[in-house]
């Protein structure tokens, strides 16, 4: 009998503490990329168990935070790209919604056909900015045209309620046109973040040809 065996005359081998703790990452792998995600500060969210609230208020605010950039258009802003990388469709189908009805509410005849021009200018507004992009060479893809082409007709919005009232033939020219001016420029800083710089004016030309059509289709329906 060796000094390090027992009484039944075998060696004990050593086993090590952290061995058998549920710490050791070769055991509970899961566990450790857990906390590797909490050390960095990555969170992992379940969108499908959340409250229906809780999902409302996000889109709420992400349709918020998209119409701000709408509304106060500026392309010497940090972050011009930041509405086509958070883009949602959400937004666009209710300022398009809103502007359908908007149109044929003015009209004297014909309202189906006047609700459903307002969606088939958009699609087409979309379709042609995207192959229009691609062309040039820059990146979009048909779901960002339509977020954009949607959430900058909310000036165009604003022209076709006001022209509802039919106030006066003058009026409605002015509003159509400032509202179609100001779309245009809302689309401008993101239009001019897709294509290189030699190229801006084309990809820019379609989206202010559609807003000038837009404004014309207010002004003929008021």
């Amino acid at each position: 009998m060796t000094p390090y065996s027992n009484s039944n005359g075998t060696i004990p081998i050593p086993v090590p503490r952290h061995s058998l703790s549920s710490s050791n990452p070769h055991l509970n792998p899961g566990q450790n990329n857990q906390n590797n995600i909490s050390e960095s500060g990555l969170t992992l969210s379940n969108t499908l168990t959340e409250p229906v609230w809780d999902t409302m208020e996000r889109d709420l605010l992400r349709i918020f935070n998209n119409l701000k950039l709408v509304v106060l258009p500026n392309p010497f802003r940090e972050d011009p790209g930041k509405a086509l990388r958070d883009w949602d469709l959400w937004g666009p189908f209710f300022f398009v919604v809103f502007l359908g009805l908007t149109l044929s509410w003015s009209a004297s005849i014909r309202k189906s056909e006047v609700f459903a021009a307002a969606f088939a200018v958009l699609a087409a507004g979309a379709i042609v900015l995207t192959l229009n992009v691609l062309l040039l060479g820059g990146r979009i893809n048909f779901f960002q045209s339509i977020s954009l082409l949607g959430y900058c007709l909310f000036p165009l919005d604003i022209g076709a309620l006001i022209c509802m009232f039919k106030i006066h033939f003058l009026l409605n020219v002015i509003v159509a046109s400032v509202t179609s001016a100001w779309s245009s420029w809302a689309a401008y800083p993101f239009t001019n973040l897709a294509v290189k710089a030699p190229r801006k004016a084309l990809a820019l030309y379609p989206v202010l040809l559609m807003y000038i059509s837009v404004g014309f289709l207010i002004i003929a329906i008021g």
